[in-house]
């Protein structure tokens, strides 16, 4: 009687402890689930020979680790299942608005793309497992058990096909992480398409070749005459420039890079800042229209000279002239050898940026635009305005 009782008594409760010892390996299993997807599909879209900030992925997979906790016990406690789904689909909002806040979305740029896009993602994934998995491994087991004619989860055959299950997913997950930069151009297009509204598919073309150094070569007669026309009437310090109301002073902007001038001042005629704005403007357009990133910029290295710099500059260089275009604010010196290239994207070569620079001269002195001299010793384009 005694023996029969005690084979009826309930079970002893699994204690505390150990009910918190398996909750915390299923929150960590989970969110190294998470880590493990969001960073696969994050490697899909980095290029080869491209890079992600370790500092970048380790807060990802604290994200991972933190989204797997609330998500557990957001399925955990509530006892009706719409209000499981409806406190984490708050949660997956509520997580999208944080990282806007942060600046999630700005750090780096097409690089983390993937990863960007699979963070956003991730609780919703998250929520998917905790709602689907424990069903899909009871029917995947009552199936297991059915086609073996199992009659224990004890058995064998069980225990190895639950195996095969996470093998898979294991596999699945290995192949994802290896299959590293086949997404990288379209992560390239995904940022273009954000910061530009548009996406440009064209290839690179072969620059036509010309003679530039003999095309290019407009005497300082010549310019010094436009200059006279267009420009001062007398020359002037720096002083007076600033309160010249004829000039305006430019700097370094989003379609030129202005040099640290040593010999000159920054400041032209409003004709010729136009053409300087104009010629960064289809600097930048030339290039785009070839594949290119936006943000190429060339380096305007000489603007305004006053009495003053030019002497000072006549004890370096003798070939300089007193009677300087550059006096007039009327011309300028770009450089064919320095260029300024953006932080991210499809980057141009020097070699490319040279010949897209002549170019645009080119087809602005053939505007009747410009006079340009293609200085070799300086090795720079002398451009003054018509």
């Amino acid at each position: 009687m005694e023996q029969r009782k005690s084979q009826s008594a309930p079970r002893k409760r699994v204690s505390d402890s150990t009910e918190r010892k398996i909750q915390l390996i299923r929150i960590i299993i989970l969110g190294f689930f998470l880590f493990a997807v969001t960073d696969s599909i994050g490697r899909w879209f980095v290029a080869p020979g491209q890079s992600v900030q370790g500092i970048f992925r380790a807060s990802v997979w604290v994200m991972c680790l933190v989204s797997a906790c609330v998500l557990f016990f957001a399925m955990k406690k509530p006892q009706k299942q719409v209000t499981k789904v409806s406190l984490s689909i708050l949660y997956c909002l509520v997580f999208v608005v944080l990282l806007l806040i942060s600046g999630f979305y700005r750090w780096q740029t097409y690089e983390t793309v993937g990863y960007k896009i699979s963070v956003t993602l991730m609780p919703a994934a998250g929520l998917l497992v905790e709602l689907w998995h424990p069903r899909f491994l009871k029917w995947y087991g009552n199936t297991l058990k059915r086609i073996f004619n199992l009659d224990s989860i004890r058995n064998a055959t069980f225990a190895i096909g639950i195996l095969v299950f996470y093998g898979l997913v294991a596999l699945a997950l290995f192949g994802m992480y290896r299959a590293s930069g086949w997404l990288s151009e379209y992560s390239r297009d995904v940022v273009q398409w954000i910061t530009e509204g548009e996406i440009n598919h064209n290839t690179d073309h072969r620059e036509p070749y010309r003679n530039y150094s003999s095309l290019l070569n407009d005497l300082n007669d010549v310019q010094l005459t436009a200059a006279k026309k267009n420009g001062l009437k007398t020359f002037i310090s720096l002083e007076e420039a600033q309160n010249n109301s004829s000039l305006h002073e430019i700097g370094t902007c989003d379609l030129y890079y202005l040099d640290k001038l040593t010999h000159s001042i920054p400041y032209l005629v409003p004709k010729a800042e136009k053409l300087l704005e104009d010629m960064g403007q289809a600097f930048q357009d030339s290039l785009y229209n070839r594949g290119y990133s936006r943000g190429h910029r060339f380096t305007v290295t000489s603007v305004l000279r006053t009495p003053e710099s030019v002497k000072k500059l006549q004890k370096t260089n003798v070939n300089s002239s007193s009677n300087s275009c550059h006096c007039y604010g009327t011309t300028f010196d770009i450089s064919y050898r320095t260029f300024h290239t953006p932080d991210t994207g499809n980057k141009a070569s020097d070699e490319k940026m040279n010949q897209v620079l002549m170019q645009v001269a080119y087809d602005m002195r053939n505007q009747g635009r410009c006079y340009v001299k293609y200085e070799k010793q300086q090795t720079c384009l002398h451009i003054t305005v018509r």
